[in-house]
């Protein structure tokens, strides 16, 4: 089998049938579908049972809730293809053709990453935009130096901002037990770190086959949480001990800005926080401010220089603001 494709799955009912008929529509047909029901108390559970029943590729876990990063789990565990998508349950794959497209070009390259563009769908004001695409396609796909590739990727703002814009070799995924780290929110920064810093090859592809819907009624991606903040504070503890023994010079300088670049984001998290979360926010950022030195990214400089002189409690509100006004 070619392609798992995992779906982790809580309060989506409004939009997990554009996401399930987004993968049945595929003209490439070797694929299983994982379902993962994660306690979702709404309609999702039967309609996933009903997926499964008119589709044998259509596998369904149902679980009592413990988050995403568990949901993803437990349909890794259970992944039978060569090659692991994740896809979430309020998003869609826009293209009929996109596991055709992935498997000629596994075949073409033996990678055991292919990167593709990512589509953004605001569902406020309907407006879609290409987000992640404009990869150096012949320095990644025809270039031999693995150095070289992620030199490019870390450095140009290229690495995936999520989990859900790959596939990724599932041989890869088990040889370097590559899981989510449960109870915490940013986890994507932990698995997109340990997939990259361990992979042999990479191939892009500048199609945006993903579409994501940004700020949908009960998402908390745009309000934040002090989740989210832990989430960084576990990417940063684990990371900066391994990353800063790289033996690549480059590579150990491109590792840390991005490092920097992780903790950058939640300053603007820490601005949407109140009470003993924003307590328990500036703790960890404060924690963690040193990494900042290693920014070589211009705005990473002005945030170093702004939150010295500002102070970081201050320096986080008006992040805030300036984010919510230049961002959709």
């Amino acid at each position: 089998m070619r392609f798992s494709i995992i779906v982790p799955i809580y309060k989506v009912a409004d939009y997990l049938d554009d996401c399930v008929q987004s993968v049945k529509n595929q003209t490439y047909t070797d694929w299983e579908l994982i379902l993962v029901d994660d306690g979702s108390p709404d309609a999702c559970p039967q309609m996933c049972d009903g997926y499964a029943k008119e589709d044998a590729r259509i596998r369904v876990i149902h679980k009592p809730n413990g988050g995403l990063s568990d949901a993803r789990n437990a349909g890794l565990d259970r992944a039978k293809g060569e090659y692991v998508l994740l896809l979430d349950g309020d998003d869609f794959y826009n293209r009929s053709d996109m596991f055709e497209m992935l498997s000629a070009n596994i075949d073409k390259s033996g990678a055991d990453v292919i990167l593709f563009g990512c589509t953004d769908w605001n569902m406020k004001t309907g407006e879609m935009r290409i987000s992640r695409s404009g990869y150096n396609l012949p320095l990644i796909n025809e270039g031999q130096n693995r150095t070289d590739i992620l030199h490019y990727l870390f450095s140009q703002k290229k690495l995936p901002g999520g989990a859900t814009i790959s596939a990724v070799s599932r041989h890869l995924i088990e040889e370097h037990s590559i899981r989510f780290h449960c109870g915490i929110q940013s986890e994507d920064h932990d698995f997109v770190l340990n997939v990259f810093v361990h992979c042999k090859k990479v191939f892009a592809m500048d199609e945006p086959f993903y579409t994501y819907r940004l700020q949908r009624e009960g998402s908390i991606t745009h309000s934040g949480s002090i989740k989210m903040i832990q989430g960084i504070d576990y990417t940063l503890n684990k990371w900066v001990p391994i990353l800063s023994c790289e033996s690549n010079d480059q590579l150990r300088k491109d590792y840390l800005n991005y490092l920097a670049f992780i903790y950058s984001t939640g300053i603007v998290i820490t601005g949407r926080l109140h009470g003993k979360d924003r307590k328990e926010s500036l703790e960890l950022m404060r924690k963690h401010r040193s990494i900042l030195k290693y920014g070589y990214w211009r705005d990473l400089r002005i945030v170093r220089l702004a939150s010295s002189a500002f102070g970081l409690s201050l320096f986080t509100i008006l992040g805030r603001i300036y984010y919510d006004r230049t961002h959709i």
